[in-house]
Order: C-alpha cells, then structure tokens, then sequence
C-alpha cells in the first residue's frame, strides 16, 4: 500500500501529481487578423505567442493599439479594451462573447481591465485577458491565457457531489503534499468549493493539451491540508492536482502548544495587547513580522491586508501538522514551528497570500517557481529594510561568491600527537554554527556514556555523558549508534561541548547529520575515530570551511536567521551555492515532477533576477546595472498585479516586466518602500511597522529599463529548459530489426484488428474477482486501430489493503498463442507499445513459458531495445520489485508509442515452443490510464529476398497471382475461406486459375525457394 505523506512549503520539497496534457495540435493565429491587428495601430507592434496554445499571449507596442479610441478616463479605458477585444479575441485563442470583464484597476501606469474567459456559461481555468491603457488613453498591451477552439459539452456527466465526495475521498487517502519523513493530518478535511470550469490541460507547464469539462475542486482542513483537485467531469478521473499550502492590519496569534489536541489552542495575542507582553522569541517575531508585512504593502502600494480589504492576519505558532522545521501559508493562516520566525520567513509566508489574491500564480512548474520567488522576494525587501535581526545584510555580495555563513565542504585536521597528525574525511552537520574559512581549533575528547537499552556502547553519547570535566570547553567524539543524531548533539551539549564530531560505523559512507544544537557539528569515518581513541594524549583538531572564497556577508541568504533551518535554506544572489538554478540553462534546474515541478528549486532563476536588479552585477557574461530595491520592488508588484495570469511562466514574466518598466518609465507617482517605525498597541508598548507617508520615488527611467533587459538575458528567462529533455519514456529511434543486406520474415504476426482472438487471460486479486481484464481497443491516442489494453483505472479503488473490498491491487495477464521460434538468423520478438500507468505502482512487463513449462520473467538481458525502465515498489502488489514499464511520459498523463524488440536466442532455441504473457500489475488505488498493446512479432532476419505477393484479374473469370521476388519459382497454395482453391506452379513468378465474378479474398503460401523465402500474404481481387 501507498501511505499518504506530508507536504511542506518554504524549505523543503511538496510533491503534486504534475500533469502534462494529452498530446493535441496547437492552433496558429490567422495571418489575415494578425495583419489588420498590426495594421490598426499608431506604432510597431510586438507579439509572442503563448507556449500552452500557439496563439497570441502578448501584444504591444510603444503607441497605441486603438488610436482612432480615446480612453481618458477609468470607464472610457474599460470600453477602449472591451471594443479591442470585441474585434480581437480571436487572436488569443477567444471568442469575444467568451470574455467578461472582472474587474478595472488603477495603477501608477493607468488602468489594467481584466477579462475572464467563459464557454456557454462556464469559466475557463486560469482563462484571463488583461488589457492596459496608459494615462494618455493608449492601449499599449494586451496578455493572457485564453483556451482556444472550444467545442465540447457542459453538462457534466458527474454531479458536484459525487465529483466532491472522490476529491475529497482522493485527499483523504494520499494527500497531494509529501515528505518522506511525516505523514499528514487529514482530520477535518472537507470540500471547500468545486466549480465547474473548462480545463486546459498543458496550460501550466506551457504545453500544447486539449480541452475537457473538470470539476475544479479545493479541499482543506485550514490547517494541514489544502489542495486542488482537478477531476474529468466525464469521467471523474483526475487529471491535476497541486497542493496550496505555500511552504496579515489586524492581526492575532494562535499557540498550538505543538500538540494536535485542538483544545489546546489558545489565542495568545490579538491587535491592541500588550507587546510584547508574555510572549516568547517566536511568538515576537511573528506578530513583528506579520505586522512589518502589512505596513510595507499598505504604505508603498495602496493594499490593505493580502486580499485588498482588511482581512485578519492569523498566525499560527507550534503547529504540529507542519513537518519541521518549516512554516506554510495554508490559504487562511501562516503557520510556523519553533525556530523558523526569522523576519523573512514570516514574511515569505504571507507573501504567498498577497500572491494568491493577486495574480493567483498556481503552485506548480514555472508558475509555482514564481509564486515562490515572489514570497522570496518579499521576506528579503522586509528584511532588508527593517532594524530586526541584521547583521550583515547590507553588505554588498560579490559576483559568484557564496557567503560565509553558507554551509559547505569542510576540512578536519588531527594537529597532534605526531602519531596520528593529518588530514582525515568530514563533513559539516546540518546545525550549529558554519564553520569560518580560518577553521576552529580544539582539544577533542571521547565522551563516555553507560551502556544500556538506549544504546549499547559506551562511547554512542546516547545516555548523558559521564566525563563532562574532560568534554567542558573542548570538542567531543561519539560514535554512530542506535540513538538519534539529535539525541548526541544534545548530551554533547548538555556536557558543556563546544562541538561535537561523530565517528560513522566502519565501512559507512559519512555524511551530513541534522538536529537542533546550537554547538559546531561534522561528522567523519570509523578510522579518524579510532585515530583520536588510540592516541598516546588527548587530540588536538582543526576544522575549516574548505568551500573557497566566500563572502563575509547574509546579504539575499533566505532563512539565515531561523534558528530551527541551522542556517540558510536558499541563496538569492548565488543560488547554486545551495544547488538551485541561476538560469535556465544551469544544470541545477530541476526538470522532473517532483517538488511540484521544482517550485522551490527553480524559484532561484527568479530570486537571481531580483537580487541582479537590486544591486546589480555580473552573471552569465551579462552585466546587469543596479537598479536598487525600491524600483525593483515596484516592477515586481506591477507585474504582479497587472500583467501576470495563473499560468504565467518565466517566458511571461520577463516580457511583463519590460513592458512594466515601459509602462512605469516617468511616472512621478511611485512611492519607495517604506514600514513605517512602530503601531502602538493599546494595551502597552508598539509592534514594529506602522502607517506612513511613503516618500516619492524617482521616475524609472530609460536605463533602468535596460538592466531589466539585461536581468532577463543574465538569466535566461525567455529560454526553454532544453536539458529537461521532457522526451517519452519509450525510446523513438527504433533500430532496424534485420541488418543491411537482410530482409525479415515474419512467422507470426498479430495486430488485433480481430479483438484478442486466440488469446487467452489470466488473473490474481487480493478480493477475489478477475481484477481489470484486458480489453479490444480502437480508442487509443496514437494508434487508433485495433489493441489490446490492459486497464489501470484512475476513478476507483482505494488503498485499504486486503480486507478492504475496494482495493484493486491486482494482475491480468494476456496470453498469446503457442509460438514456434524459427530457426533463421536472430529470431526476434517485438511489438509496439504505451505506457500511461502511475509511476511506481502500476505497470506491466512480459514473461515467457517455454514448451509448456511455468511462466518467468523475460530476463532483462534479453531486451536489445527499450527494456522496461522502472521497478514497482513495496506494497504495490503482484508486480512488487520487478521491472517493469510505469509511469508516463516526461510526467505526462499520456504515453508515447515506441517498439521493444526481445532477443529470443536469449529466451529458447530454435524449433522450442513459446508462450508470452503480457502482465498488468496495478496496486489498489489511483492508477492513469493503462498499457495499450499492438503489432505483436516474430521474426528472423534472411539473406533471401522476401517478396511481395499481388493479385489482379486480367481478363474475365480469371485470377493472377503474381509473386515478385527475386526470378521467384516454386509453388503457391491457394485458399479462400479456408477452402483450398488449387495448387500452381510459378511460371516466371506468376500463376493463372479461373474464378468466378466478384470479390475474392485469398490467403497465398509461397512455398520460396533457393533466392526467395517462403512467405504468406492475403489478397484481394475483383474478377470481372
């Protein structure tokens, strides 16, 4: 069984199921429009298409889009868009009685009129057109997402209720949010909303996809859980999920007591108490933090509270449902653990809740990587410019450098006695300080501990140590035991250790520890330990960061001061120093489906971008002139709130923000950033941040619309990710299955286009029945004939195991006929197949009975092409830890064709018998699609010719058959209906026999001779 696991949101990975779309052609703008578009306006006109449908996903221009339209004023803007898109929706893939206007805002350029797309009534996910008209009455540009080509139906064939009950049945049993360490807290989730909308698949990853009718389910706890569930209104299939959880000025905090007992929570503060009161460290800098966070968006931009009205700023402090260290915001709270309150993490989180009432960036791929970015972006201008917590974050980073308090490769030294002296294996733990480039030096001592249930040796340092007059003031050695890291570290500590170093067991690989302590930590091998045991007197050692030059500055460390992390959990400036992508092209960028895409990984293209404008700099050969934080600031939030859509990837964000810039360039009503000083709470004291009057800032100008320029090359946001090689699971190029100057002969063949007759089935399921038999299809994306499909069903089952009637773990298997290997030169098995099974758990391979005997596995090194790639884990049934097919192609939910060819010299000997099953292993729950079967062979490779067998009636009531080989003799054998017609002798390759009028279908056996194989083709012929 699968058990469900829990997801994070700020420093670690929260896997979704990411789905790529079925493939579909995209649709290409009309060429005719597109002239008239250019045409109609004053100046040169700039389109880029939208990756996820080939249409139109930007236009402008430096003048205006609709001259002969004036537009001076909030409603004249409105009916200036409305009339532009009236004559050119189509453009963005829309109808313009799709699109309704939502809403028109004011901003420092102007006004942004927002549209949103609907089909016969139902809204179109993520469907949104934003057109932007300048204070002079241009419309300068319009961007969006629109589903282009809609034609399907409304009516969903499952109703709200049963398509809530699977969404929420789906949560329940595996909830979209992972890690490996923890499990998530379900209790009290419910359905929160479910729409119906039409469903671009592709739409996030800016792929081409097909449109469908999908209940756009949220289902949360408001706490733990909080997710979307995307189900196929046709068939209640999922077809997306992605957690919400985002790893506010009235404010108020909740203690949690680190319990899950909710009747432990107790409001611990709420606007207007006493500050700080009673209140811990923690609870402090939450309430500052949240306040700071309020103030910066309300003095510099005009926005009351994440959602523009005043919404209460909740947050929650020792939440147990988080997996810490970490902190979320969960669509209503942010929540936090002990130790992870530094002032940009608690900004961070409310960052994700301006995000999501703004341009509702969805969380996953490069739309989830910017979501995180901005939440990065946030915590560090709150950080930046408060009084809290600095210490060096004002001190510029140089090009390419990380910071010293980046942890990193370190060094350990024995400096004396002489016998043991040198240099020896470490490396860092993950807590404590990082060490300094100019090392710690340290008399190390071996602590001494009993020996008992917690752990069996002495020197495990699992029981407090009993030598803590030798261990006080100096570095001490335990060895790896049965008890926790943490454990160690907290009775080394306890002992009045200045650091720890812990001796891994002989033959471990060493590696970095975690746990809490705030003394130095490393970790090194079974020999140096009994190096500094052995040692004629006590050990003297130095250990040094050994990662090269650094920089003796925090400045764009995220995290740095959140005790909990041990350190930073990402670096802006250089985010390779903590193994994120700078640019697209670096081979940090995370290309798979884990983390949601890379959300939290790829966000670091993004955070560089900020951090290269902010204090400019050199990267990728592109300098970037300084821009400083206050303008950087200002583009990011215009292109936030005006230009970005659900969907929006890095490609739309780099052209967003030049047109931002444009649209700011010589505003004089932009304001710099500011907090405030302090908001005094009635019952006592003041909360950092407060209302103020936010000075003016200075007109952007044209130069700083070309570091923006520069950003955007320096890290190649327009770039696609060509290293993610996003390819099919099966390999295209299919070799040759005969070399050159051999032909193949066929000796059995099957394509289905019968059904499965001849075959034959097996089955085994953990409830009984015959699982998911294998079925005759003709529906299959990319091979729309006749194929066998073994089912893995994504709309039933359950994981409950075996005494639950719902689970589905099973195997079908499909059996071919007897099947002689022939005895030409390399016999071959192959045929064409699909793979669209969940990835670990569902999937098929192919096994063999020979002359009669047991069926086994095909052995892996008898597959010369395409060999199955994957293995199914534990729990997930008949298949478990064989290899197998699984998965989809590059984390779609759809699966290229490609060709396996078997060696069968590897399988049995010429002249034995054979048998294939094909078998389909699914677990009891949350399968894809299934495993499409077709075009099964046998065959050997010839020197002969292989010819081609015709027929025609060259004169009334009589039939030619003509054999084209190689001067073919020899014999035929004719049948029709499986009544023998008559045996002929070829007379220069042909032969002649009478028929009667009609149509004829014959089977003709060639009998071959010494040129010629024998071969068996059916024909068809008329006889006048």
């Amino acid at each position: 069984m699968k058990l469900g696991m829990q997801g994070i949101s700020l420093a670690l990975v929260a896997a979704g199921m990411a789905v790529t779309p079925i493939a579909a052609v995209a649709a290409q703008p009309d060429s005719n429009t597109i002239d008239q578009l250019r045409a109609d306006a004053d100046k040169t006109v700039t389109l880029k298409k939208e990756g996820a449908t080939g249409q139109i996903g930007f236009v402008s221009t430096k003048g205006d889009l609709m001259p002969d339209v004036a537009a001076d004023s909030k409603s004249k803007a409105a009916a200036k868009a409305r009339k532009y898109l009236d004559k050119y929706a189509p453009v963005f893939g829309a109808e313009a009685d799709q699109l309704d206007q939502s809403k028109v805002t004011t901003n420092p350029a102007g006004w942004t009129v927002e549209f949103k797309q609907e089909y016969e009534g139902v809204p179109v996910f993520g469907g949104v057109l934003k057109a932007h008209v300048d204070k002079a009455g241009d419309l300068t540009s319009v961007n969006g997402f629109a589903a282009p080509s809609l034609d399907l139906g409304t009516t969903p064939k499952w109703s709200k209720e049963k398509a809530s009950a699977k969404a929420l049945e789906l949560v329940k049993a595996k909830p979209a949010d992972a890690h490996a360490d923890s499990q998530v807290s379900t209790k009290g989730v419910e359905v929160v909303k479910a729409d119906l909308n039409v469903y671009r698949m592709g739409a996030a990853q800016g792929v081409s996809g097909k449109s469908l009718l999908a209940w756009v389910i949220e289902v949360s706890n408001k706490s733990t859980v909080r997710e979307t569930v995307v189900l196929d209104a046709a068939s209640g299939k999922p077809v997306n999920r992605y957690s919400m959880i985002h790893s506010a000025n009235e404010r108020e905090l909740i203690e949690k007591h680190n319990t899950p007992d909710t009747a432990d929570d107790a409001t611990v503060w709420v606007e207007n108490d006493a500050f700080p009161g009673t209140l811990d460290q923690d609870q402090q800098n939450e309430v500052a933090a949240s306040g700071e966070s309020y103030w910066l968006f309300q003095n510099t931009f005009g926005r009351d509270s994440y959602d523009g009205s005043g919404a209460k700023m909740i947050t929650v402090n020792n939440d147990p449902g988080i997996s810490c260290p970490n902190a979320n915001w969960n669509g209503a709270t942010t929540n936090y653990c002990s130790g992870v309150t530094s002032d940009d993490v608690v900004a961070h989180e409310w960052g994700h809740a301006y995000t999501e009432h703004t341009s509702g960036l969805i969380y996953q791929w490069q739309s989830g990587a910017l979501n995180e970015a901005y939440s990065d972006m946030w915590g560090n201008t709150v950080d930046f410019l408060n009084t809290r917590e600095n210490t060096t974050d004002d001190v510029a980073r140089t090009d390419g450098t990380c910071s010293s308090s980046t942890r990193g490769a370190i060094t350990l030294t024995i400096n004396s006695p002489a016998e043991v002296a040198g240099d020896c294996p470490a490396a860092a733990a993950n807590f404590g300080p990082v060490y300094p480039t100019a090392g710690v030096t340290s008399d190390i001592v071996v602590g001494l501990d009993a020996a008992n249930e917690g752990g069996p040796s002495t020197t495990d340092g699992c029981s407090p140590l009993e030598n803590t007059a030798e261990v006080n003031g100096k570095f001490v050695l335990v060895d790896r035991g049965a008890c926790p890291f943490v454990q160690k570290a907290a009775n080394a500590e306890n002992a009045g250790a200045t650091g720890v170093v812990i001796a891994f067991l002989e033959g471990q690989p060493i590696g970095s520890i975690s746990g809490t302590s705030d003394i130095y930590g490393a970790t090194t091998d079974y020999a140096t330990g009994q190096k500094i045991k052995n040692a004629s007197t006590t050990a003297n050692i130095t250990i040094k960061d050994a990662s090269g030059s650094k920089d003796e500055s925090v400045r764009w460390l995220v995290g740095e001061d959140s005790t909990a992390f041990g350190g930073a959990i990402r670096d802006m400036w250089n985010p390779n120093c903590y193994g994120d992508p700078a640019k697209v092209s670096d081979e940090e960028y995370h290309c798979d489906t884990s983390d949601a895409g890379g959300v939290h990984s790829n966000s670091g293209v993004i955070n560089h971008h900020f951090a290269l404008l902010v204090d400019g700099g050199t990267s990728n050969d592109v300098t970037v002139p300084s821009i400083g934080l206050d303008k950087a600031a200002n583009l990011i939030w215009h292109t936030q709130t005006n230009y970005l859509t659900p969907t929006s990837g890095f490609p739309e964000y780099a052209q967003a923000m030049v047109t931002s810039c444009a649209d700011l360039a010589g505003a004089t009503n932009l304001k710099k950033l500011t907090l405030g000083t302090s908001t005094p709470q009635s019952g006592g004291g003041v909360t950092p941040g407060g209302a103020a009057e936010a000075p003016a800032l200075e007109p952007i100008t044209a130069a700083d619309c070309a570091a923006v320029a520069a950003a955007n090359t320096a890290t190649e946001l327009a770039d696609e990710p060509v290293q993610c090689n996003f390819g099919p699971l099966l390999d295209q190029d299919t070799p040759a299955i005969c070399g050159e100057g051999t032909n193949e002969v066929a000796t059995y063949t099957e394509n289905f286009e019968d059904g499965l007759s001849g075959w034959t089935q097996d089955a085994e399921a953990w409830n009984g029945d015959n699982g998911f038999p294998w079925e005759a299809r003709s529906d299959i994306e990319g091979n729309e004939t006749g194929v066998a499909w073994g089912p893995d069903p994504a709309d039933v089952g359950s994981c409950g195991g075996p005494n639950d009637p719902n689970d589905l773990t099973s195997r079908n298997g499909l059996i071919s006929p007897e099947i002689t290997v022939p005895a030409g030169q390399t016999p071959r098995l192959t045929f064409d197949h699909s793979v669209r099974t969940e990835a670990g758990w569902d999937g098929g391979n192919v096994k063999v009975s020979v002359n009669g005997g047991d069926f086994a596995l095909v052995d892996q090194a008898a597959y010369l092409f395409n060999a199955p790639g994957g293995t199914l884990g534990d729990g997930s049934g008949y298949l478990e830890g064989q290899p197998v097919w699984t998965g989809t192609d590059g984390g779609k939910f759809t699966g290229e064709w490609g060709t396996t060819i078997v060696d069968l010299d590897a399988v049995a000997d010429a002249g034995d018998t054979v048998k294939f099953r094909f078998d389909m292993g699914r677990d009891g729950c949350n399968g894809v699609e299934g495993w499409a079967i077709d075009n099964v062979s046998v065959s050997y490779c010839t020197e002969k010719a292989v010819p081609e067998i015709s027929a025609e009636s060259p004169k009334k009531g009589k039939v030619e058959i003509t054999v084209d080989g190689k001067r073919a003799s020899g014999e035929i054998v004719v049948t029709e209906n499986g009544t023998r017609v008559g045996r002929f002798t070829l007379k220069r390759e042909e032969a002649t026999f009478r028929a009667a009028r009609g149509t004829h279908t014959y089977e003709v056996a060639y009998s071959g001779d010494r040129k010629n194989e024998a071969v068996t083709e059916t024909v068809t012929v008329t006889v006048r």
